[in-house]
């Protein structure tokens, strides 16, 4: 399978998702993937929910769907590839890049699609909430609401999202939720509720330290209100993989989940949706087909990764 040269790609790329500098990524890509003739095209999107689009476009065509940009481009072509037998892949360039993290991929373009020429099929997954799918996390409460935030703002990237946080954090009101997982029913007031596939929000913070992407569950953390003076430490647990042992966090694992309150806006791999209705969310387990990078020498090895980030 070394070069998986008998894949046809199509790489939907996302102009304004992240990093700079993407109009020189089909060339980068063709210069890479020519050197095992493998059959490739390139496309950009024109705004939200495209991507999917031309997913479905072009269903026939191509047998990898490879989104280049961030979480949401990401969530929109695996919610159009889930549950088939055709495969997804990533080049991260967004501002938090979960998904890319969480399966290590190199934070570098270049290097991330020069190791994809020898990547490997796995199969992962995914979980939905009230139909829509995701790949990362559904959280309400405070990670809602700050995802609605960035949403709005014209500044991208992991400074802006830090500002709003930090804007809001303090005003921030939580709230009661009724929680059911697996059939078991309790009540929490809550500063977020968090349901994740993955471990991180992405950018390495742990939301879900315990979370495994094929382990057939969802992880369940639940941030219970804090004294302000306790941010700091939860912050720094909160990367150090370690916020499910604060006192202040309930952590669950399941199957079927329920999420009742009067507050729930939620959002899905960093995109928010403003509802009112129960949260339902449920495993697909083992429903996405990928392909991401093994650690062996390719026939690209020999490429300087200086020559490719010349583009």
């Amino acid at each position: 399978m070394t070069g998986n040269s008998k894949y046809r790609y199509l790489f939907i790329i996302n102009p304004v998702a992240g990093i700079s500098g993407k109009k020189h990524f089909p060339e980068m890509i063709a210069r890479v993937f020519g050197e095992i003739a493998v059959a490739v095209e390139t496309c950009f999107t024109t705004g939200k929910g495209n991507a999917s689009h031309l997913v479905r476009e072009n269903w026939d065509r191509f047998d990898v769907f490879v989104a280049v940009g961030g979480d949401g481009t990401v969530n929109e072509v695996i919610s159009a590839v889930a549950g088939s037998e055709k495969f997804f892949s990533l080049i991260p360039a967004g501002s938090g890049n979960a998904l890319g993290r969480e399966l290590g991929l190199s934070m570098w373009p270049a290097r991330a699609l020069k190791e994809m020429v020898t990547s490997q099929p796995k199969v992962i997954d995914t979980g939905t909430v009230n139909g829509r799918r995701f790949v990362n996390v559904c959280g309400v409460g405070f990670d809602a609401h700050i995802a609605g935030r960035f949403a709005k703002s014209k500044l991208r990237g992991p400074l802006s999202y830090v500002a709003h946080v930090l804007r809001d954090f303090v005003t921030y009101q939580p709230h009661w939720y009724r929680i059911t997982i697996d059939g078991k029913t309790f009540r929490r007031k809550a500063f977020v509720v968090t349901v994740a596939n993955t471990s991180q929000f992405g950018n390495n913070a742990f939301i879900a330290p315990r979370a495994k992407v094929d382990d057939g569950l969802l992880d369940i953390c639940i941030l219970k209100p804090f004294p302000v003076g306790m941010a700091p430490d939860l912050a720094l647990r909160l990367f150090n993989r370690q916020l499910d042992g604060s006192k202040y966090c309930e952590y669950f694992q399941g199957k079927d989940i329920q999420i009742e309150g009067e507050t729930l806006g939620y959002q899905v791999d960093g995109e928010p949706f403003v509802n009112n209705e129960p949260l339902h969310l449920s495993v697909e387990n083992k429903s996405l087909n990928i392909l991401i990078p093994e650690p062996t020498e390719s026939l690209l090895a020999r490429l300087s990764l200086d020559k490719l980030m010349k583009f």
